[in-house]
């Protein structure tokens, strides 16, 4: 492992220099060091290096940086900058003030749900709703026969279901429940996307029973005047390593996400148990992934008890090198097909057991199903 896991030798092999500019620059937020990772860089640098940022999520790490060091790039751009972290800032409140309200909604009707990611998150990891932006508020639905009761929910606060065609008949939201994971829903007034996820984990059609106790431990956690059911802190730990592995990491954001919550809890939670609730869910692998992709990219120390499970695992090693390629990618670069294979043999691997193989093809199938019947309007 000691001859692999060079960071440096890795980086350099699979990241172009704006990829390593920004991640010398993640990286310097949590140095205690008051020296600037890079030197001023000219015009056509800077739009390249916030293009990447953009695709990563990360444009908030940069603002503050380069608030912090003004004289690497010229003052226009640093004011156009300053500029879209406002409007992000504004989206961002507004979903909070939307989560607040459908929050509202579901408790005064007892409909059982949890969140996760979202406002929430960020105030969890950074103490301010805007300081993250999300695509949409993900919501998960403890219960799937409460389908009916959310979509009168939504709808009810403004928002109309994506798949419209999902609720004219029970056939087809059986059909779709089964292969796809999330319903979607949109509020052009509020300019909010929902996703309501019908179950927690995606490719789970064999294999759901095992995660008939997902929701079990649900914690009540004061957010913003109001109470919201959350995962507890072993649980959504492990679920952002969960939702980060399945996308191979392509956004560095979710790799700081991951960072900042395990800073947070290391020292009331151990790495036993931290694999402990991991391998009950059939997690163990995302998690161990998780570890030395933050190890490899943010010198994160990885726990001796988890070190001890990955250092000789040639297959990790291959995860690693995969998530690397993914992250490297040019924006919309994966939505190419060969990108597009290699995830899908990426996820074989990424899964534990022949049955969570066979259910990572077997949901792809079914999804392309589902595009024919409902459409592609999503």
């Amino acid at each position: 492992m000691d001859d692999f896991y060079a960071p440096k030798q890795l980086i350099d092999h699979y990241f172009h220099s704006q990829l390593k500019v920004l991640l010398n620059i993640l990286n310097a937020e949590k140095s205690e060091k008051v020296t600037p990772a890079l030197t001023a860089i000219d015009k056509d640098e800077y739009k390249q290096l916030f293009s990447i940022s953009f695709r990563h999520k990360t444009d908030y790490y940069l603002f503050t940086y380069f608030q912090q060091y003004p004289n690497l790039i010229p003052s226009e751009q640093l004011q156009q900058i300053r500029e879209k972290m406002t409007q992000q800032a504004v989206k961002s409140l507004r979903q909070l003030s939307e989560l607040i309200s459908l929050c509202k909604v579901l408790n005064k009707k007892g409909i059982q749900y949890v969140i996760i990611k979202g406002p929430h998150l960020a105030r969890r990891l950074y103490g301010n709703a805007a300081v993250k932006v999300s695509v949409d508020l993900d919501i998960l639905m403890v219960k799937p026969d409460d389908l009916p009761a959310f979509h009168v929910a939504l709808t009810s606060a403004g928002y109309a279901c994506v798949e419209q065609k999902l609720m004219t008949g029970t056939w087809k939201q059986r059909l779709f429940v089964s292969a796809k994971r999330e319903v979607h829903y949109y509020n052009r007034v509020a300019g909010c996307a929902i996703d309501l996820h019908v179950k927690p984990l995606a490719n789970t059609i064999l294999t759901a029973h095992r995660y008939k106790d997902f929701f079990t431990d649900i914690e009540q956690a004061p957010f913003e005047g109001i109470t919201i059911p959350v995962l507890p802190p072993e649980k959504y730990f492990i679920y952002l390593c969960y939702h980060g592995a399945c996308h191979q990491f392509s956004r560095l954001a979710w790799l700081m996400d991951i960072r900042i919550f395990y800073l947070q809890i290391r020292d009331t939670m151990d790495g036993d148990k931290i694999l402990s609730v991991a391998r009950s869910l059939n997690m163990e692998r995302m998690v161990l992934l998780a570890f030395m992709m933050l190890n490899l990219l943010f010198e994160v120390e990885i726990p001796g008890s988890i070190r001890s499970s990955v250092e000789h695992s040639s297959r990790l090693k291959k995860l690693v090198i995969n998530c690397l390629v993914a992250i490297s990618l040019e924006r919309g670069g994966d939505l190419k097909l060969k990108p597009r294979f290699d995830r899908m043999v990426y996820l074989i691997r990424l899964n534990e057991g022949l049955t969570a193989k066979v259910d990572v093809l077997l949901s792809m199938v079914m999804r392309q199903g589902v595009g024919v019947v409902f459409g592609r309007n999503r």
